[in-house]
């Protein structure tokens, strides 16, 4: 396998396009609950949510799957799945059907979200892995932006059209399956002990993705009440300083590889002080330049620590472990992604009642997190990190 072509590079990073556009069709909404007889505007609204509960069911079950047919072949199943089953309410005005193909829809993500991860922790060491994770965050983004301008454009053909984004899955289904070979997953041989080292590991990453993911939608959440309720600016201003956070989170996808290996051991710590300046910023803004500058900030160094969580799990995992591993973590995200209201309100009992305050009390929680991961680098920077080879297919 010639993992170094520019083909294969871009094979496994393009299936990551299409990871994030679940919720790409929220803006067809309100025309379906015009359209769709007997339907809620609640109901209709879980049309969008509901390709999560897909997601985490199948993420469990994925390893199952990769154990029967192998990865590439995982993959390609998981991306099949959701074109076919994201095209279905191009075709049906049925709300039960509709409701259906999208928790299929978020069973073919669930199939192949760790995989996009592993992938690339099994073909690339050293540098080039953090670059090209950097990258694959990237493509998440560069995903839902694409999604969500096209989704624009086939609104005016009516929201059925809005669907057809989802016909996106099967050329990169195609072009992956025509330069990638199948990648096994390497059996080795462990002890119990070390079994239980690694899962220990793993399990303080997951709980700790699961709170930067809460804080990043968080943010998300916040920015547009935060900016009325201090008189900023108006809801459709803020919309647009939202969008800056995935702009910024791009970039910070793209510059992840060459910043994470020269800070090295306390790049993880650094991204979460970055993120957390960004967050007292917005606390204190009192204009949209101010604003704009904090969403800026978080959207660069939230992507940075997000992405490194997994640069560190492949530090304290053996690659016959990481496809485990990569599920666990991805788990914890989730889980976090539907417990931001908690989160939210939280931190408005424990400060104050107010939409400001959930920026000062994630900004201190991740201070917290990031003190003790520089007590930690022994621990999550383990010796094999800087023995491997850059290349381990030469």
């Amino acid at each position: 396998m010639d993992n170094t072509s520019f083909k294969f590079k871009s094979a496994i990073l393009s299936i990551s396009l299409v990871l994030v556009t679940g919720s790409s069709i929220s803006a067809a909404l309100p025309e379906m609950s015009k359209s769709l007889d007997n339907a809620s505007a609640a109901s209709v609204n879980l049309i969008a949510t509901i390709p999560q509960a897909g997601v985490l069911l199948f993420l469990l079950l994925s390893g199952l799957v990769v154990r029967r047919c192998g990865i590439k072949n995982t993959i390609l199943i998981g991306l099949i799945t959701m074109a076919v089953s994201g095209l279905v309410p191009v075709i049906t005005d049925n709300y039960w059907i509709i409701l259906l193909s999208r928790f299929i829809f978020g069973a073919g993500i669930g199939l192949y979200n760790a995989l996009a991860i592993t992938i690339i922790n099994l073909s690339f060491d050293g540098k080039e892995q953090s670059k090209l994770l950097g990258f694959r965050g990237s493509m998440e983004s560069i995903g839902a932006s694409i999604a969500s301008l096209l989704v624009g454009i086939l609104l005016t053909l009516g929201w059925h059209s809005a669907f057809l984004i989802y016909a996106l899955a099967l050329p990169i289904a195609f072009f992956f399956y025509k330069n990638v070979p199948d990648i096994r997953v390497p059996q080795e041989r462990k002890s119990n002990s070390s079994i239980t080292k690694v899962n220990g590991k793993v399990l303080v990453l997951a709980f700790t993705f699961l709170i930067l993911v809460m804080t990043q939608i968080m943010i998300i959440l916040q920015i547009p009440r935060f900016m009325i309720e201090r008189h900023i600016s108006s809801a459709s201003i803020a919309s647009t300083i939202v969008a800056l956070n995935t702009f910024a989170g791009m970039l910070g996808g793209l510059v992840f590889g060459f910043i994470y290996n020269k800070l090295g051991k306390i790049a993880f710590s650094m991204f979460l002080f970055g993120d957390a300046i960004g967050l007292v910023l917005l606390y204190f803004a009192r204009n949209i330049v101010t604003v704009a500058s904090g969403t800026i900030i978080v959207g660069i160094f939230g992507t940075l620590m997000c992405v490194a969580i997994f640069n560190l799990m492949t530090n304290v995992t053996m690659p016959a472990e990481q496809a485990a591993a990569n599920t666990v973590l991805l788990f914890g995200a989730n889980i976090g992604s539907f417990s931001t209201p908690i989160g939210i309100q939280l931190a408005q009992n424990v400060l104050s009642n107010n939409a400001a305050s959930p920026f000062m009390f994630f900004s201190i929680l991740l201070a917290i997190i990031g003190v003790v991961f520089l007590f930690l680098t022994n621990v999550f920077y383990t010796k094999k990190v800087y023995t491997v080879t850059q290349n381990k297919t030469k």
